[in-house]
């Protein structure tokens, strides 16, 4: 049976109350059963899924990067995460690793997984260890969200040693919005800089920060840059095709950029 709760945290805590009740009862946790679609309104295709929360079988909660904390734990799944099967990619901690995955009868299992072999100060690389011996066991799928208001959908995996991994779908690598009529875009340049910087929208955020010309003052980008791949440390010159949002919900942009060609791309100094 599929659990779809408001707010996810609520499967955390009901999920790990179980796993602790079980241990101190002797008798192991039971694994729950879990309907592992998520597809509601999503098209088909790329999808990119940010590790915002770790909880150990204790309750405790592991440190993961995430905003100017360091590079985010992304996982973009090549078909979709609905898909049966396919690639994954993404950061793990430290390095970027990628690798094949497939859907099971409760959760997702990764295999093949290889990475680049950059060294990293000590604690993020013992997160990359405890989420690389993760992977090497099927996840179950303990809790879906489709969505949340602006928020992408969710989804609480548990590991084989019980740790309950929380993540969520961002903009980015091709997650997509609400259909719209491409003939109302109109394309343009932009010239990207090579971080984000933080701002303040509904909370604090990440934004990019733009300008029109090599020349121009810099601005803030609130929204996604869907499509785009970014690379901390990378500038960029971009093609893209802007849409205006009908009926935008109120913490989103009225506009949506679509990136349709990387026309440059330079390493900051």
């Amino acid at each position: 049976m599929q659990k779809i709760l408001r707010p996810l945290a609520m499967i955390l805590a009901l999920a790990s109350a179980t796993i602790m009740s079980a241990c101190a009862s002797g008798q192991p946790p039971d694994t729950p059963s879990a309907n592992t679609s998520l597809s509601e309104t999503r098209s088909s295709g790329p999808s990119r899924w940010e590790l915002v929360r770790w909880q150990r079988p204790d309750g405790t909660l592991r440190d993961i990067p995430h905003g100017d904390n360091g590079q985010p734990i992304i996982f973009d799944f090549n078909d979709g995460i609905d898909s049966p099967q396919g690639t994954v990619s993404g950061t793990s901690g430290c390095n970027r690793f990628t690798g094949g995955y497939g859907k099971t009868s409760t959760g997702i299992r990764f295999d093949r997984i290889a990475g680049t072999r950059m060294a990293c100060p000590g604690p993020r690389m013992e997160l990359e260890s405890a989420l690389l011996k993760a992977m090497s066991s099927p996840f179950t799928t303990v809790g879906t969200q489709p969505s949340a208001g602006s928020m992408g959908r969710q989804i609480v995996w548990k590991t084989a040693d019980g740790d309950l991994l929380q993540f969520v779908e961002r903009e980015g690598v091709g997650r997509r919005g609400a259909k719209i009529d491409a003939a109302s875009g109109k394309e343009k340049i932009v010239y990207i800089d090579s971080q984000r910087v933080e701002c303040s929208g509904v909370g604090k955020m990440q934004c990019y920060r733009w300008r029109e010309s090599p020349d121009a003052p810099w601005q803030l980008w609130y929204g996604a840059i869907e499509g785009l791949d970014f690379e901390p440390g990378v500038s960029y010159k971009l093609r893209v095709r802007e849409y205006q949002v009908p009926n935008p919900p109120a913490d989103a942009s009225s506009i949506r950029w679509q990136l349709l060609d990387v026309e440059e791309r330079s390493r900051a100094k």
